[in-house]
């Protein structure tokens, strides 16, 4: 008897078609995926693990450079304020001295003179000192802010040398004050004279 293929339900040829990829599918690929599937999990992990160490190390970036730019602009402020000449200093501390009552007795200012060590900014101006002699009489907690504000606040660079305080004899509290102190600023009023760099030999 012969077997009319023709005769066949169509459900049977679907079935031995899908039968034939199954086989085709499971022999090129679906063994090669189970028997190398231990090894793609693993690199799975290891490229998460790697994303998460990028993601890590830019975070990281981000920090340091939000850092920089904070710590440039404190460089700058710091920097600016370096370059303040001789009188504005003078005017900063007199209207501190006002602003507190304090009735100044002597301020005198001596002659600049160029900074002993030769310190100069990289922008070549010279480093000058200038010494200062404040002298009035009033409370030791007005001194002490005085102090403070020199070298804390004020936007002069100040070395207080000595302070002396003599309390009155009706009120210990209050006395004469005597402080000698030294400033230090960049006379930008000069021409610039950028330091030399000393030649290098080629190798």
């Amino acid at each position: 008897m012969d077997l009319d293929l023709k005769k066949l339900p169509k459900f049977v040829y679907i079935f031995v078609i899908t039968l034939l990829v199954a086989i085709v599918y499971w022999i090129f690929i679906g063994r090669a995926l189970i028997e190398n599937a231990p090894a793609m999990v693993q690199k799975h992990q290891d490229n998460v693990a790697l994303i998460a160490k990028y993601d890590n190390a830019l975070s990281q970036e981000q920090n340091i450079r939000n850092d920089i730019a904070k710590k440039q602009k404190e460089y700058e402020i710091k920097y600016k304020d370096m370059f303040i000449d001789l009188e504005t200093c003078s005017k900063e501390l007199e209207q501190e001295l006002k602003s507190r009552g304090i009735k100044v007795t002597n301020y005198s200012i001596a002659e600049p003179v160029v900074d002993k060590m030769g310190r100069i900014s990289s922008e070549g101006y010279k480093v000058y000192t200038v010494a200062i002699a404040l002298s009035f009489t009033d409370t030791y907690d007005k001194t002490m802010d005085i102090l403070k504000y020199v070298e804390v606040q004020t936007k002069g660079c100040y070395n207080v040398n000595s302070v002396n305080f003599s309390p009155s004899r009706t009120d210990k509290n209050k006395g004469d004050v005597n402080i000698a102190m030294t400033l230090y600023y960049y006379d930008t009023s000069t021409a610039v004279q950028k330091p030399t760099q000393p030649a290098t030999e080629n190798k």
